[in-house]
Order: C-alpha cells, then structure tokens, then sequence
C-alpha cells in the first residue's frame, strides 16, 4: 500500500522538525516548506495526501495557504490539518478558509496523529502507516 506524503508548512523550524519526527516515526513521508510560497511549490510538484500548516507563515499567511489548495483544482481535495498556537477565532477562521481540523498548540502527537488517522479513514484509507 502506498505511504502517506505529508506537506508541513511551519516557519519555526524547531516545530517543524518535531512535527517531521513524530509524524515520520508512525511510517508517514514528510516533505516540509518553512513558508507559503514553498509550500505552494511544493503542492504543485509532489500533491501530497494531507497538508498541515501553521496559520501564521512567512510569505502569506497560512489562511491564504489554505485558500490557495481549495481554489485550486488539483489540489482542492487536499486535507488540511491547521496548528495554531492563537484563540478560537483563528480557529474559526481557519475552517472557514477550508481546513478540515484545527489543532491548538502546544500539541499532543497522539493528536495530531489520530486527526490525520481520521482524514486517511474519511478518504477510504483505514491503515495506518508501516513503519
């Protein structure tokens, strides 16, 4: 069965690689993009299966990102976790562009890992990653 690619939009660098260690030790792929123009990149070349983002990223904020996969066609049906460390209006805001989970910081894995667990299942993938 064909491993997960994950996209991580995040600028704190240490952030993105704890997300890129928690998330490669339960078997997924990760690429990462330290902002929205990358990411956006990074979204046309590889169209990975599920993006997660910071909301605040160098370059557009991540609301702009998530506007950007929902506009766009081939992207459109893109799941899109949001790791916010601001309030519940940012999280509305976030679901209101399109993301499917909001996640506030600071995370649990377990979390982060059961959402994306959660979207693969609503697409029609229910197993989990070989590691």
């Amino acid at each position: 069965m064909k491993k997960t690619n994950i996209l991580i939009a995040e600028d704190n660098l240490d952030s993105q690689s704890l997300l890129q260690t928690i998330l490669e030790s339960e078997g997924f792929i990760v690429t990462t993009a330290s902002d929205g123009e990358k990411a956006i990149e990074i979204l046309q070349e590889i169209k990975p299966d599920i993006l997660v983002t910071d909301l605040k990223l160098p370059s557009g904020r991540g609301g702009d990102l998530i506007r950007h996969v929902r506009r766009t066609a081939e992207l459109s049906r893109i799941p899109i976790v949001v790791i916010s460390a601001y309030g519940d209006h940012y999280e509305a805001d976030a679901l209101a562009a399109g993301a499917n989970v909001v996640l506030k910081k600071p995370l649990d894995s377990n979390v982060l890992v059961d959402a994306i667990l959660r979207l693969k299942a609503a697409r029609g993938d229910v197993t989990r990653p070989e590691a």
